[in-house]
């Protein structure tokens, strides 16, 4: 986790100097002096792009080796310390994609201003399609060789074929990360889903707990209800019995019913008190 935070903290001191090269860039009127700075963008975009590659797979390989691992404390802790690297990594591709946005912006409108300066009378479509597109890149230069001021078209020309290959090198660096962040939120998404699975589980484990103490509470009342039960049954056929015995003794001997009721009575006060 720690390395993955050092890492996200490199990008971001790239993209510091990803957005210097741009303004040096921009300012640059020499062209020996512009060339060397694209050539210094283009090295750093690149390493950048690796890096940002190999901190999603080494996230994805977080993530996969989490899943395998028991649940526990310790297990919720590494998951808390995921999803802030991750949030981390998404607030740098954004930061990234913003300063590439504005200074593409800003490079179209440099050479906008450069194609004005020999083609006064160039529409907004041609100057997209100046831009945007390889071929007609290639007809605009074939043209603006043939402009009386051949000097300063081919300084023009110069400028504008190498922003165009800067042009071209940030609109395919804003199309990775834009794949990239979408890539990172389908991440964050899952994990997501995942924590609201675990968090259901164990709350329907609660409820099943709760469940079977109820449960528990209502067979300890069943089984002392039962017991009482049978105590009483218990006394009663005692009861009996004795009555019985005393009937048969009663009547062995002749006694006589009056005597007998007044001895019956007797005994249930006993055995009531």
């Amino acid at each position: 986790i720690d390395d993955i935070s050092a890492s996200v903290k490199a990008i971001n001191r790239n993209i510091d100097i990803i957005s210097e090269l741009h303004d040096t860039s921009l300012v640059s009127i020499n062209e020996k002096q512009w060339k060397q700075t694209s050539k210094q963008l283009s090295q750093f975009v690149d390493e950048t792009s690796a890096m940002n590659t190999s901190i999603k797979n080494r996230i994805k390989a977080l993530e996969a080796s989490n899943s395998t691992h028991p649940k526990n404390s310790d297990l919720n802790i590494r998951r808390a310390q995921v999803s802030r690297v991750k949030k981390e990594f998404l607030n740098c591709i954004q930061r990234y994609r913003d300063v590439e946005a504005n200074f593409n912006q800003k490079y179209r409108q440099r050479v906008e201003r450069q194609i004005r300066i020999v083609k006064q009378d160039v529409t907004e479509d041609e100057l997209d399609a100046i831009i945007d597109s390889d071929q007609q890149n290639q007809i605009f230069a074939q043209s603006l060789l043939q402009n009386s001021r051949s000097g300063q078209a081919k300084a023009v020309l110069s400028e504008v074929q190498t922003r165009h290959d800067d042009i071209k090198r940030i609109q395919k660096t804003i199309i990775e990360l834009a794949q990239l962040f979408e890539d990172m939120q389908m991440m964050v998404e899952d994990q997501g889903k995942v924590l609201d699975q675990i968090e259901t589980h164990a709350e329907n484990t609660n409820a099943d707990i709760e469940q079977g103490v109820t449960h528990i509470n209502k067979a300890i009342v069943l089984a002392r209800s039962t017991r009482a039960k049978k105590w009483c049954c218990f006394f009663i056929t005692i009861i009996l019995a004795v009555v019985i015995a005393i009937l048969v003794w009663w009547f062995a001997f002749d006694h006589k019913v009056n005597q007998f009721v007044l001895c019956i009575i007797c005994l249930f006060n006993v055995l009531l008190v």
